[in-house]
Formats: structure tokens, sequence, C-alpha cells
């Protein structure tokens, strides 16, 4: 899942385009973007995502510097929240969340920068970078996650085949009520053939799967 953002102009309104990547969705069904932006009206298709190459996209333009609260709704399988979102609050109803896009905060331009007198360059030796691996390519594992498992001291696909699920459980409990929705008990053994480099039976495993479940 992603959100993607792109201001122009004065910037007083700002395209955002919402994708629900293959195989993120519940099931095959259609998908229909709802929020404060459309007054969640169920009956509203102008707002069906569209689906690309087995993933669902829809672009809206939105006003800059608010924020907005949404959900997708599967035509079969029902609502289901986007786990890349910029933030998540208590819907009316007990027990459930809503994501939010915020559009108070973005970047500013950057301005010019004045040329400063010239110094003489201080060599540095290279420092070694830590390794990492994209953990968004385990199904169920977005960028928000896959940047609280890397603080955690999990940014690898060895040191994730390597966790228990015990473990990611305690992860995702202690990142907050938003994380627990998320089930990790594919994650180990999807980074176990990610590291081996064993990517068309990831491939098959992953098709398999139902949101990393």
């Amino acid at each position: 899942m992603a959100l993607t953002k792109e201001t122009k102009g004065k910037g007083t309104h700002t395209t955002v385009t919402f994708t629900v990547g293959e195989n993120e969705a519940p099931s095959a069904a259609n998908v229909i973007l709802l929020g404060d932006f459309n007054d969640w009206q169920t009956n509203d298709s102008s707002y069906q995502m569209e689906k690309k190459n087995g993933s669902y996209v829809k672009s809206i333009k939105l006003e800059t510097g608010k924020r907005y609260e949404f959900r997708y709704l599967s035509e079969d399988k029902g609502w289901f929240n986007d786990y890349a979102a910029d933030a998540y609050v208590p819907s009316p109803y007990s027990g459930i969340d809503n994501s939010v896009v915020d559009l108070t905060a973005l970047p500013a331009k950057k301005k010019p920068v004045k040329k400063a007198a010239v110094k003489k360059p201080v060599v540095k030796k290279p420092v070694a970078k830590a390794k990492k691996d994209d953990l968004k390519k385990i199904e169920g594992i977005g960028p928000k996650i896959a940047s609280i498992l890397t603080d955690k001291g999990i940014g690898t696909f060895e040191k994730l085949a390597g966790a228990s699920v015990k473990t990611l459980e305690q992860i995702l409990k202690e990142a907050g009520p938003r994380y627990t929705m998320h089930k990790p008990g594919s994650w180990p053994k999807q980074a176990k053939l990610a590291a081996s480099g064993d990517w068309d039976k990831l491939k098959v495993l992953q098709d398999k799967l139902d949101g990393g479940k």
C-alpha cells in the first residue's frame, strides 16, 4: 500500500494517489475509496478504485493543509485500512480505527542556497553502512512496519528469518494498537526464502497468502 502526494503551483491543492498493491486487498472484488472527502457515501461510484496489474489505484485532488480520514471498502469482504497511512484515529465505531492522510505538513519548497566560500576539503575515511534489506518485499510489511522493525534491529531478511513470531507480535504491540491488526506468522518463512534468493518460491508462497497471513 502507498500514499503518493503531489502539490503543484501555489500549493492550494494536493493530488493524492491511493494504492492498494497486488494481494493486499482482501479479495479480487471491486474496492471503493471512502472518507471525509466524499462524506463516506458508499453509493458514490466515482470513487471506485481502478484495477491496474492486480493493484487498485485512485487519485483525487484534496485541499492542502487539512487531514482526511478514510478507509477502503471491498465489495464482498467489507472494510479495511491502509497500513501505509500517515496516522490512525478512532472511528465512531468501538474498536475500529480510520486511516488518515495528512496534508498539513507537506515539505516546503527549497530556497536557493548561497554559495559559501571555498574551503579545503577534509578527507574522511568512508564509513561502512549497516546492511539493510527491503523488508517491504515481505507480504504484510509496509513502509512504517519496515521502519519499526529496522529500529528494533531487524533490518535484514536474515534477521527477520531468525526472529520468532512471538517477538514480532510483541514489537507490533509496543508500536501501538494500530499495528496489532497485522499478523506476522508468515514473515520469518518469507524472509528465509528472500535471504536465500529463492524469489520464485517466495512468489508461490505469497500467492497463497492473504495480506501476509
